[in-house]
């Protein structure tokens, strides 16, 4: 495995061991970075991120946890699944 752009290559080991278990996984999930989030400070405490799909692109807006919406779907869950850290609005 190549040297990962921000170290973890341990971490990221297991995960793709995780992946090579699991192939049918492969193209349902990824490894995601928090890097945008943290730069812009969001905290997955008092925040959740909400997404649309808008053309070609996915738009996200970040909102105090609790913001109702119609429906939603969990995209992002934390590392144990405890709380979600980003949904999308269901369609209905």
């Amino acid at each position: 495995m190549a040297e990962a752009p921000n170290g973890d290559v341990e971490f990221r080991s297991a995960i793709m061991d995780v992946f090579l278990k699991y192939p049918e996984a492969q193209s349902r999930y990824a490894l995601a970075s928090l890097q945008l989030e943290n730069e812009m400070g969001i905290d997955f405490e008092t925040q959740v991120g909400f997404s649309r799909i808008d053309g070609n692109k996915i738009i996200t807006e970040f909102r105090d946890r609790g913001t109702s919406v119609k429906a939603q779907l969990c995209l992002k869950w934390n590392f144990d699944y405890s709380r979600c850290l980003h949904w999308r609005e269901a369609e209905l």
